[in-house]
């Protein structure tokens, strides 16, 4: 039962029409490049391990990179707000279905949520391997010590997401949880600011056989502790009942997750409101109307509000590694430091907003069609929005720059006010052309979903539009003039106010010729499998 339901999720998949089969072969292209990197790195762990002489470092080494993999499987799906695929129960509950095949089919998914990481094992087992300083019976014990650290991932991720998911059904409690994990990201990077390790960062990575990853990389090494083997199966057993447990909760939940329903109106409120009606009364309607109804529908999605908060701290958690090793206060990191901060923030607004405008808007799309409005309104009109929280993200991050001590003075938070329009100016414009050429439907309630080809496409396309910007910050480094700077980025500015107006023009006539095939995406519903 359980297979017929998946083949037929899969085949619901297959491709249809120029819209879908353009995204299909997008997706196929950024995968095969995103896995080729981590395939490359994989095949740099083989080298390494299978190296004789490099035996005496392979402990530290192992156990570093074995953290970082349950670190990378457990919380990036978190981070990233993307979940892999997974089974929704609510829709298989009514399909007489074991429950114990229901959670075989949820590990096999699994798989998918971190199979880089996959690579990474499978390279590391790979390279202990073939190294002859381990002898012919090795094999066994580098096979079941890696096989074991795999399944008690896979466990503990797929209980970890069914708690998070039911967690995550009370927005309150969502953006809390994922305010803490995006400080505690943080936490390290600050450790290494303030006290600088004065030894190899793989030594400083606790390795005792009490840690999870120290136990399988003492196993995989051939340690001759014989408390290792039932210290291993204790960790895939606690895996286990955790990740069931969680499953069976799961089962029961009706998907409500509590939700309390707001009565009253108080200070906050009205304010709000005033905040809100600020467009409508500087705007002329239609377009000040569209613009407020983005704004107030942005702002009422919790995970938009979680992505919004993470994009103000998470450029400061990128940018300390190259500050430990840049320490030089002229040079062009640090220069040029909240630029680039508020650049990444405007990457990671992107996959919910610009990049995919008509996500969250679903089957209600169709009223763009049928309303008294004209398309390049409902477009300008996002995009209005978008800006507007641009703005206050760049004193966000100037705040958060501040608390990190790092140099934030008035003249760069000026010139990130003027750069940032221009920016938004490239982007916006491809992002309108991917938003009626590949949508997708979005659901604003839902944590495991997220568009990875718009991500890809963010990061594939950021140094092609964004190179106008590049060379007027490369021209003030290379002649140390301002003026240049100031005539190269006016020079930028034109070429984004055309590049947006032509890219507008474009993304309305597409949408008016295919204006069907845009509505059928956007109303497709999932099945019984949630992939993303």
């Amino acid at each position: 039962m359980i297979a017929a339901i998946l083949k037929a999720q899969f085949l619901s998949m297959r491709l249809r029409g120029g819209v879908r089969r353009g995204a299909t072969v997008f997706s196929a292209l950024t995968a095969l490049l995103f896995y080729a990197l981590w395939l490359a790195l994989a095949w740099t762990a083989m080298l390494f391990f299978s190296l004789r002489g490099e035996q005496p470092h392979f402990l530290p080494v192992l156990s570093a990179g074995l953290m970082f993999v349950m670190l990378y499987w457990q919380l990036s799906p978190v981070l990233s707000a993307s979940f892999g695929a997974s089974l929704d129960l609510r829709k298989l509950l009514a399909y007489p279905i074991p429950h114990d095949r229901l959670f075989v089919a949820e590990l096999v998914l699994r798989l998918s949520t971190c199979a880089e990481m996959l690579l990474l094992v499978a390279g590391v087992m790979a390279g202990l391997l073939r190294n002859p300083a381990f002898g012919r019976f090795a094999s066994v014990r580098i096979l079941f010590g890696g096989g074991l650290f795999i399944a008690m991932n896979v466990l503990l991720s797929a209980g970890a997401r069914n708690w998070l998911e039911r967690l995550f059904l009370r927005s309150r409690m969502r953006e809390a949880l994922m305010f803490l994990l995006v400080f505690a990201t943080l936490i390290p990077q600050f450790l290494l600011l303030t006290r600088p390790v004065r030894q190899h960062p793989t030594l400083a990575v606790p390795a005792q056989a009490f840690w999870p990853w120290g136990t399988f990389a003492r196993l995989m090494l051939g340690d001759a502790n014989l408390l290792l083997f039932p210290a291993a199966l204790v960790f895939v057993a606690a895996a286990a009942l955790f990740s069931r447990w969680q499953f069976e909760r799961s089962l029961r939940s009706d998907g409500t997750g509590g939700v309390r329903v707001a009565s009253g109106v108080n200070r906050f409120d009205s304010f709000a409101d005033a905040v809100f009606r600020f467009p409508s009364r500087l705007l002329p309607d239609p377009l000040g109307a569209l613009v407020e109804k983005e704004i107030r529908t942005l702002v009422r999605i919790p995970r938009f509000r979680l992505v919004y908060v993470m994009s103000c701290c998470f450029g400061l958690a990128l940018y300390l590694p190259s500050l430990l090793r840049t320490r030089a206060r002229d040079s062009f990191l640090f220069e040029n430091m909240l630029p680039l901060m508020s650049l990444y923030g405007l990457l990671m607004l992107g996959q919910i907003s610009y990049w995919n405008c008509f996500g969250f808007d679903r089957g209600s799309a169709q009223g763009y069609f049928s309303w008294p409005v004209r398309f390049r309104d409902v477009l300008l009109a996002k995009n209005l929005a978008v800006l507007a929280f641009v703005l206050p993200q760049i004193f966000l991050i100037s705040g958060v720059s501040l608390a990190a001590r790092l140099p934030v003075s008035v003249g760069k938070v000026l010139e990130t006010v003027i750069v940032m329009p221009i920016a938004c100016g490239y982007w916006f414009s491809l992002g309108n052309i991917a938003s009626v050429r590949i949508p997708r439907r979005i659901d604003p309630e839902k944590m495991n979903q997220m568009s990875n080809r718009m991500q890809a496409l963010t990061i594939l396309a950021a140094p092609f539009l964004l190179l106008p910007l590049a060379l007027a910050y490369w021209a003030r480094w290379f002649f140390g003039s301002q003026l240049v700077f100031a005539g190269l980025l006016v020079i930028a500015a034109i070429v984004s106010a055309i590049f947006y107006g032509v890219g507008l023009d474009s993304a309305v006539e597409t949408a008016q010729a295919s204006r069907e095939s845009l509505l059928q995406e956007l109303a497709i519903s999932d099945g019984p499998v949630s992939v993303t």
